[in-house]
C-alpha cells in the first residue's frame, strides 16, 4: 500500500513543482492518476482475494504531506517565471 502512496505523492509533486516550466506534465498526471484508478479498480475487482485491512494514519499522512505541494507551485513557478 505504501508503494502506491509513493507513487502518488511522487506525480503529485514533481507536476506541482516542474509544471509551470513544462505544462504537459499537468496532462500527463492526469492521464497517470486515470491510469492507476482503472488499474486498481481491475485488480480490486479480479485479482485481489481480499484487501487487507489498514488503519487511516498512511491516509492522513498521505494527505497531510499532499497540502504542501501548492507551496512548491508557487515558489518554483515565481522562480521559473522570473528567470530572464
Amino acid at each position: 500500500m505504501h508503494f502506491k502512496y509513493a507513487s502518488i505523492l511522487t506525480t503529485v509533486y514533481v507536476t506541482f513543482m516542474f509544471g509551470v516550466a513544462l505544462p504537459i506534465l499537468f496532462p500527463i498526471a492526469v492521464f497517470t492518476f486515470f491510469n492507476m484508478y482503472v488499474a486498481e479498480r481491475t485488480l480490486l475487482a479480479y485479482y485481489y482475494p481480499k484487501p487487507p485491512t489498514y488503519d487511516d494514519q498512511l491516509n492522513n499522512l498521505a494527505l497531510r504531506t499532499t497540502k504542501w505541494a501548492p507551496i512548491f507551485l508557487i515558489f518554483f513557478g515565481f522562480w521559473f517565471l522570473g528567470q530572464p
